[in-house]
């Protein structure tokens, strides 16, 4: 039996139930599909995305793929997600090739470490190339588990009255594109033009206004591009900071994705209050 593509009214019954399934602070991948999935009902990303589970409505593993029409950087980066209760649900989704194209290069986002046996596997039957480390960047899950406002003893206030918070604007994607690690290549450029104007971000200027630091959602929910001019300053703090607090005052639950050799990241999440994902780290696969 194959498996369940969701059309749009049970795609709206899948985000209104979603919560009530799932704790969106467990599993590096649940708050990802579920905010996917909001902002895309709501017209936030453009193009189409394809979600699809095991079985319907009582499913245990859930797809999202990147269809026609959605920008090429997000195509490469965010092919497919999935989330799921148990290995049998995410073998399904897997060896279904009307779901998943094995005949292309892909890229798998925020899989857990516990899917990569499965996924390893599924290679093998499709003939395709297990993946190797090579191919896998790892990353841990950041949560703000509490929703709450985080608030730092004595550093609540920029250091220097001086600098200022504030948000970045649509020409601002060339900064961003030239200092994210991502950036470079104009299918980039694209995507933070598009991310920058239609999705929060949080910066700090100094009196000259220049840009310091910045941190920027991302169409999934992450807190991520985050920079900072001056590494180590503290810049970076605030501006995540700033975004961590306006996303819990927008009702929703802040996380991030943080390559586990950042330890000045890590280091400022910790400082921020932030709980790591109990169920461990998770890759970015390279297919």
């Amino acid at each position: 039996m194959s498996c369940y593509r969701l059309c749009s009214r049970q795609l709206q019954d899948f985000v209104k139930t979603f919560c009530l399934k799932q704790d969106l602070t467990v599993g590096p991948s649940t708050a990802k599909m579920f905010y996917t999935a909001r902002n895309y009902l709501a017209g936030k990303i453009p193009g189409e995305l394809v979600f699809a589970v095991d079985k319907w409505p009582d499913y245990s593993a859930v797809m999202c793929a990147a269809g026609e029409g959605t920008l090429q950087h997000l195509q490469e980066i965010d092919s497919y997600t999935f989330c799921w209760e148990n290995g049998d649900g995410l073998l399904k989704l897997l060896r279904d090739d009307k779901l998943v194209d094995w005949s292309r290069n892909f890229t798998i986002a925020a899989f857990s470490e516990k899917g990569v046996p499965a996924l390893r596997q599924v290679c093998r039957e499709m003939g395709r190339h297990v993946p190797s480390p090579d191919d896998m960047t790892q990353v841990r899950t950041v949560f703000n588990s509490d929703r709450v406002r985080v608030r730092v003893p004595g550093n609540d206030s920029l250091p220097d009255p001086s600098l200022s918070i504030g948000r970045l604007e649509r020409h601002h994607a060339e900064l961003v594109n030239k200092t994210w690690v991502w950036g470079g290549p104009p299918k980039v450029l694209e995507f933070i033009q598009y991310v920058l104007a239609t999705f929060p971000s949080r910066c700090v200027y100094n009196k000259l206004g220049e840009i310091l630091a910045f941190t920027i959602m991302q169409p999934w929910g992450e807190l991520g591009m985050m920079w900072s001019k001056v590494p180590g300053a503290g810049y970076g703090f605030y501006s995540t900071l700033a975004l961590f607090n306006d996303t819990v005052g927008a009702g929703d639950a802040p996380y991030g994705f943080i390559e586990t050799g950042n330890k000045m990241a890590i280091k400022m999440f910790d400082r921020a209050g932030g709980k790591w994902d109990p169920s461990g780290p998770c890759y970015w696969v390279n297919m």
